[in-house]
C-alpha cells in the first residue's frame, strides 16, 4: 500500500514537473518568436535610416539639436518610463512593479533611439532591445491575466529574447536576462524560458533578414600557460574596469548636472545637441552613432 503511495506520488510529481515545462517552453518561444520580429522591424528601421543619411544635403550631425529636442517631447509626453538607457528601467520595473511595464514603451523607445542615432546620437540597441522585449512580454502577461510572478518571468523571457536579436547571441541574452534578479532573488526555474526565448527570437530575427557580424578571435588553437599573457589580461581587466567606472561615473555627474540646470527641458536637450555638433567638429565624426564601423 505505502509503495502505491510513493508511485503515485512520484507520477504526480513528475507529470506536474513535466506540465510546468511544457507550458513554459510555449510561452516563452511564443514571446521570443513576436519579440524577435519586433526587434527585426527595428533593426530594418535603424539600418535604413542609417544608410538615408547621404540623402540629406549637409552633414547628418547638424539635424542633432533638432532630434534631441524631438525625441525628450515625445518621451515626456507619450512614456516617461523610456527615458534614459533602458535596462535601468527594465531592472526597476521587475524589483518594483513585478514587471509592468507600459506598451508605449515599445513605439516610444523605437522611434526615439531611431531618431537619436540617425542624427549621430552615441546611444547603443542593447538597451532599447531589452526594454521593447520586456514591455511586449509584460504587455502579453497582462492581456493573459498572469499572475505577478509569472509576469516577472515572462518579463525577464522578453529581456533575453531582445537582448539576443538585438546581438544575435541567445545564450548570452539568456545570462543577461536571468542576471536582472541579481539584484534580488535569482529563480532558477526561469533559465530554460530565457535561453528557448533567446533562441527564439534570434531564429526569428533570422528568418526576416537580420544578419549579425560575429569576429574570429580564435587566435590559439591549443592552451598554453602563458604567464606574460595572463598578467597582461589581468592589467587589462584591471583598466578597462577603472575605464568603465569613469564612465559610468562621468555620466551620472552629467545627468545630475543637467537635472539641476534650471531650464525648459526642450532648450536643455537642444543645447546639447548643440555642444555635440561642436565636439564632432573639433574631433571628428567617428564616435558618433552606434560606433560599430569604428570598432570593425
Amino acid at each position: 500500500m505505502d509503495n502505491d503511495k510513493k508511485v503515485r506520488k512520484h507520477l504526480t510529481e513528475q507529470t506536474v514537473m513535466f506540465a510546468t515545462i511544457t507550458k513554459w517552453i510555449l510561452i516563452s518561444s511564443s514571446i521570443g518568436a513576436l519579440i524577435g520580429f519586433i526587434v527585426a522591424m527595428f533593426l530594418k528601421i535603424l539600418e535604413y535610416c542609417e544608410n538615408s543619411r547621404t540623402l540629406l544635403p549637409f552633414d547628418y550631425y547638424y539635424t542633432l539639436p533638432f532630434a534631441l529636442a524631438f525625441t525628450v517631447i515625445i518621451v515626456k509626453k507619450f512614456a516617461p518610463s523610456a527615458e534614459g538607457h533602458g535596462t535601468e528601467k527594465v531592472i526597476e520595473a521587475v524589483h518594483k512593479t513585478s514587471g509592468d511595464i507600459n506598451l508605449s514603451v515599445i513605439p516610444v523607445k523605437l522611434f526615439a533611439t531611431v531618431i537619436t542615432i540617425f542624427s549621430g546620437g552615441s546611444v547603443g540597441k542593447e538597451g532599447p532591445g531589452a526594454q521593447i522585449g520586456a514591455a511586449a512580454a509584460s504587455f502579453i502577461a497582462t492581456l493573459f491575466r498572469f499572475s505577478k510572478r509569472d509576469r516577472k518571468k515572462m518579463v525577464i523571457c522578453g529581456i533575453s529574447a531582445g537582448f539576443a536579436a538585438v546581438f544575435g547571441t541567445p545564450l548570452a541574452g539568456a545570462i543577461f536576462g536571468v542576471e536582472i534578479l541579481i539584484v534580488g532573488a535569482l529563480m532558477y526555474d526561469i533559465l530554460l524560458p530565457s535561453i528557448v526565448a533567446g533562441f527564439s527570437a534570434f531564429f526569428v530575427a533570422q528568418m526576416f533578414g537580420i544578419s549579425y557580424n560575429y569576429f574570429d578571435l580564435a587566435y590559439y588553437v591549443t592552451f598554453d600557460f602563458d604567464y606574460i599573457l595572463i598578467a597582461k589580461v589581468l592589467l587589462a581587466g584591471i583598466f578597462f574596469g577603472l575605464v568603465a567606472d569613469f564612465i559610468i561615473t562621468t555620466l551620472k555627474a552629467v545627468h545630475d548636472f543637467s537635472k539641476s540646470l534650471k531650464m525648459n527641458y526642450i532648450l536643455k536637450a537642444f543645447l546639447a545637441g548643440v555642444f555635440i555638433v561642436a565636439l564632432t567638429l573639433l574631433v571628428g565624426d567617428q564616435y558618433l552613432g552606434l560606433g560599430f564601423e569604428t570598432i570593425k
